[in-house]
């Protein structure tokens, strides 16, 4: 009796396309969030979300340049963790 081959063995995560989906999806969540608060300023979900990165008040110039440059840098450091350990395990 012949086995099936695993159509997932083998297969790895490239990690540059994931950063870059990463950093993207964040940097559109941040903006998306930021332009909420510039329409509903009294909604708190928004200013959550801004707070996790950047420091600054909420709808600044800095606030906009922090989050952007923050939200490009975590989806780097998330895309990197998250590809070495999926490659690493998934070549088991």
């Amino acid at each position: 009796m012949t086995s099936v081959p695993d159509p997932t063995q083998g297969q790895t995560i490239h990690i540059v396309a994931l950063g870059w989906g990463l950093a993207g999806a964040l940097v559109v969540l941040y903006a998306l969030c930021a332009l909420v608060l510039m329409i509903v300023p009294g909604l708190p979900l928004a200013h959550g979300w801004l707070g996790l990165f950047s420091t600054a008040p909420a709808g600044s110039v800095r606030s906009w340049a922090e989050g952007i440059v923050g939200s490009l840098a975590f989806g780097w450091v998330a895309a990197v963790v998250l590809g070495l350990i999926y490659n690493r395990v998934a070549g088991r």
